[in-house]
């Protein structure tokens, strides 16, 4: 009987083989079956099952296993649905075939029957064949692999990232988990994370402890008894995963296999030993076991209480930090405008927040063109405690002046109790301690469940090269880590799907070859920073993948030449759940905090800890002239190895510094000319991912390039440094605020050296706290022309901050006019009189937090008041002319007007073309 159309069972077994015909006797209720011999028998109707019109099954479409054994070269599978479950009869390419009940089958279905997801992947297949990595032969490797892709499971990962409407991130139960490798609070989340969803994404800026975050997923997998597998684009990323392993504290490395390329393979098999090391130290009772588990529970809980604590001490030190500097440049304004900067005599102690409150008040007289009212003096010495009858007889400006000095006294006596308060409270609760207990306590369970699994055996499994491809699914059994470059990720182990890939260094991945890695693993970890350097993609790449892409209608994510592959997830799967590792560890808090600032909206929490060095940021410029000759700048060559280099090197060894160039052709100049080879010297790109305790950067360009000045190149130029930043750059006049640009007006800054000869910096952490009570005091005070619009306004103007993310930018209400401005000597008397009066104030000033620089000044004109005609109106203008000669750009908004936000967003759109 043909085995296509009809399945016989007889007590639910197949014999529809050995059948020739059958027939039902409704008669005697029976079936009459003639075998293959001519031999008929009768069987009861109960005991026949007689299945017919099958559904035809794509076997493209599916992966079956039995048992351990994936199913192979399948011709056809027809699909019988019996009275209880259903039955799949497997046709084999070759002849042979066989039956199977479904609920005994493991049945993987592929994506690729819908649309979407197919034209997806042949977008991605024709975009391999773009990549430049070939065989001896001339074939392009990446094309192969893709050409060999035809079925990609629905439970993959890359079904979610071909089909992200079709496909939802799986999420599952939250577990308790363990902390081998220690953490913080964003580490904890990012774990957190990766084992409770499908895919997760883990934003790692520099310092940050990606590795250890991935050591730690690792960790909880091993216990959960999962495979993983841990690429990224190339092998020095694995290598420390297998290092930090392999350490005798953990003792895991035979875990492990450091596959990917064919050396790699090779050393894994020649490496093999043929045992398993002695674990009997790891043994552990069940029962100790749930109870060890119980108390990390806990233990974690207790920990995690602390984080918050241990964040507020770190942001409360920087803050004091730099409030300290800000209290010299303040000192420096006081003694260039000649205004006392002494202490009054209070009769009691006065929050900052009661002196700015205080401020507020005597800057509304000086806005009425008062002077302190006597009913005010009373209740000062009565609220406040200022007793001194001799500090209300000092002028307004001068008033003003000394309560912004009581504020920052104030203020710097807040955080310091507050930093001593923290560091008690951490003590007594033993913080560090209880964190190391926690790292303890998870190794031994770790340990504990290893040995369950591998510490009764003694000889294991040894592979050969063969069986790489032939018993592939056996090798994650014995070897649950593997190691792999994204690009070899999926020919590795031919035919292994993983239960976890995590992928480093996304940031570098291309999309075409990120998304194969995705194609054998149920759940992805994407780990990476996109802040940093992206992969590389060649002008003719670029030109052929836009053409290939705008071959298809695709979201704009899956655009090869726009996207890293990190960046497409972050675009395509927005409802990934994303961790930021926040917690900063490598360098001085000077150092990171341009990133910080710069780059990563300060965010950052700088776990670093500033004593006060004097040589941590320096900068070096040669002087003005044209000095660079193609990619090469020898001026900058001399001063590195003259001047900046012999400085260094009184403080530091040879071997700690290390010395980078945006450019090849720099790098190697500088190498053939230094007299150390200790050094190290290489490109920023080449540098990614290293560190060294000084850095010094030579910018190559006499003016700033895109290149040069391209904002990853130089995030990462500058992390790279954990102790010390040294730049070496030109003179010469830089486009308005260039990265670059930015970066020495902070390292200057920093310094304590002049920012702008004519402007000065901006009192950031003071008006800060300054804007926020002006607010509030507006709203009790209201002014008919100002008091809506100013809050409108503000409101706006901070929204729109938030949209352009890429520029270091704050804003601040009531910016005086007289702190802005260094020297008057550009205005006439009048002119003077106008900008030094303390009532005198920008509505609004939205300045760079880097170079501390006023970027736009806005002024909210109500319609009455600011009419032509009008003082106000003469006072404007002089405002105006004032403004122009400092060269701070204004925009007017009269209250009756339209389209301001889209003024001001016109603005940054083309500042942020300048930087």
């Amino acid at each position: 009987m043909n085995q296509r159309e009809n399945l016989i069972l007889h007590n639910g077994q197949d014999i529809t083989a050995d059948v020739k015909f059958c027939q039902y006797n409704p008669t005697y209720k029976m079936y009459d079956i003639t075998f293959q011999s001519d031999k008929i028998y009768q069987y009861n109707y109960n005991s026949i099952e007689w299945i017919r019109k099958p559904e035809l099954i794509d076997p493209t479409l599916v992966h079956i296993t039995h048992g351990d054994r994936e199913l192979f070269n399948i011709e056809n599978i027809f699909s019988f649905r019996g009275a209880v479950t259903d039955y799949w009869h497997v046709c084999f390419s070759n002849g042979s075939e066989r039956t199977y009940d479904k609920r005994e089958l493991k049945i993987a279905t592929s994506c690729l029957s819908k649309k979407k997801s197919q034209d997806c992947l042949d977008y991605l297949r024709e975009l391999a064949s773009i990549n430049e990595l070939k065989s001896d032969d001339g074939e392009v490797l990446l094309q192969k692999q893709y050409d060999s892709l035809d079925f990609v499971g629905s439970d993959s990962t890359m079904a979610l990232y071909l089909n992200p409407n079709d496909n939802k991130i799986r999420t599952y139960q939250k577990r308790s988990l363990i902390f081998p490798f220690g953490g913080n609070a964003s580490q904890f989340r990012a774990v957190e994370n990766a084992m409770c969803n499908q895919l997760s994404v883990i934003q790692g800026p520099p310092g940050t402890g990606k590795t250890q975050t991935i050591l730690n997923i690792i960790a909880n997998l091993l216990v959960e008894n999962k495979s993983i597998q841990v690429v990224s684009n190339n092998n020095s990323a694995t290598a420390n995963i297998l290092e930090k392993l392999a350490s005798p504290k953990y003792g895991m490395e035979f875990l492990v296999a450091p596959l990917g390329s064919s050396n790699n393979k090779k050393q894994f098999i020649q490496n093999q030993n043929g045992r398993y090391p002695d674990l009997s130290s790891w043994e552990m009772e069940p029962g100790e076991q749930e109870e060890l588990r119980e108390k990390i529970k806990g233990l974690s809980e207790e920990v995690s209480n602390t984080f918050k604590k241990q964040e507020r001490l770190a942001q409360t030190r920087l803050e004091l930090e730099s409030l300290l500097l800000e209290i010299k440049y303040f000192e420096q304004y006081c003694s260039e405008s000649e205004l006392p900067y002494a202490d009054i005599k209070l009769r009691r102690t006065l929050k900052s927040e009661k002196l700015m409150q205080l401020w507020q008040e005597c800057y509304a007289f000086s806005e009425k063109k008062h002077s302190v009212s006597f009913l005010f003096k009373i209740k000062s010495a009565l609220i406040y405690g200022i007793s001194d009858w001799n500090f209300y007889k000092n002028s307004l400006p001068t008033i003003i002046t000394l309560l912004q000095a009581l504020f920052y006294q104030a203020r710097r006596k807040e955080l310091a109790s507050e930093i001593h308060d923290l560091k008690e409270y951490l003590d007594d609760v033993e913080a560090t301690r209880k964190m190391d207990k926690l790292t303890r306590w998870s190794l031994d369970y770790l340990h504990a469940k290893l040995f369950e699994k591998y510490g009764n055996k003694h000889t294991r499994k040894y592979f050969t090269g063969d069986d790489l491809w032939k018993r592939a699914i056996d090798i994650p059994k014995e070897y649950p880590i593997i190691l792999s470059t994204t690009f070899s990720s999926r020919n590795c182990l031919k035919g292994v799907t993983y239960n976890y890939v995590i992928m480093d260094e996304a940031s570098q991945v291309d999309i075409a070859t990120g998304a194969l890695a995705l194609s054998s693993a149920k759940n992805a970890v994407i780990v990476g920073d996109l802040k940093q350097l992206p992969n590389v993609v060649a002008e003719d790449a670029k030109k052929r993948s836009d053409s290939v892409f705008n071959s298809y209608k695709l979201a704009a994510g899956y655009s090869f030449s726009a996207n890293s592959f990190l960046k497409s997830i972050c675009c395509i799967l927005p409802e990934a759940p994303q961790t930021l590792l926040r917690e900063h560890y490598r360098c001085h808090p000077k150092i990171i905090g341009y990133c910080n600032q710069k780059f990563y909206h300060n965010e950052l929490i700088v776990m670093t800890t500033d004593h006060g060095e004097d040589d941590t940021l320096s900068v070096y410029k040669t002087v003005e002239g044209n000095h660079r000759r193609d990619h090469t700048n020898q001026r900058q060559i001399d001063v590195l190895i003259q001047e900046a280099l012999p400085k260094l090197k009184s403080n530091v060894t040879a071997d700690e510094i290390g010395v980078i160039a945006p450019y090849r052709d720099q790098a190697t100049n500088i190498t053939t000319q230094l007299d150390s080879n200790l050094i190290e010297v290489d490109t920023v790109h080449k540098f990614q991912g290293r560190e060294k305790d000084t850095i010094v950067l030579t910018t190559v360009d006499d003016v700033v390039t895109d290149f040069s000045d391209d904002p990853y190149l130089l995030n990462v130029a500058v992390s790279r440094a954990k102790k010390r930043l040294c730049l070496v750059t030109s003179c010469n006049e830089q486009p308005t605020d260039s990265n670059i640009g930015d970066l020495i007006s902070y390292i200057e800054y920093y310094n304590f050296q002049i920012v702008q000869s004519e402007i000065y910096s901006v009192f950031d952490l003071l008006y800060r706290q300054y804007t926020d009570a002006r607010i509030a005091f507006l709203k009790k005070h209201p002014r008919v022309s100002t008091y809506d619009s100013e809050n409108v306004m503000y409101g706006n103007l901070m929204e729109l901050l938030k949209r352009h993310t890429n520029l270091p930018l704050n804003v601040i209400c009531h910016q005086p006019l007289n702190m802005l401005i260094r020297d008057p000597k550009r205005l006439n008397d009048e002119e003077c009189r106008y900008a030094m009066n303390t009532a005198t104030h920008l509505d609004f000033l939205i300045y760079s937090t880097i170079s501390k620089k006023p970027v736009l000044a806005i002024e909210v004109d109500g319609f009455h008041y600011h009419k032509r005609g009008t003082a106000q109106y003469e006072r404007d203008r002089m405002k105006d002319r004032i403004l122009k000669l400092y060269g701070i750009p204004l925009l007017r908004f009269p209250t009756n007007g339209s389209g301001e936000i889209e003024q001001v967003a016109h603005f940054l759109n083309e500042y942020e073309k300048l930087i």
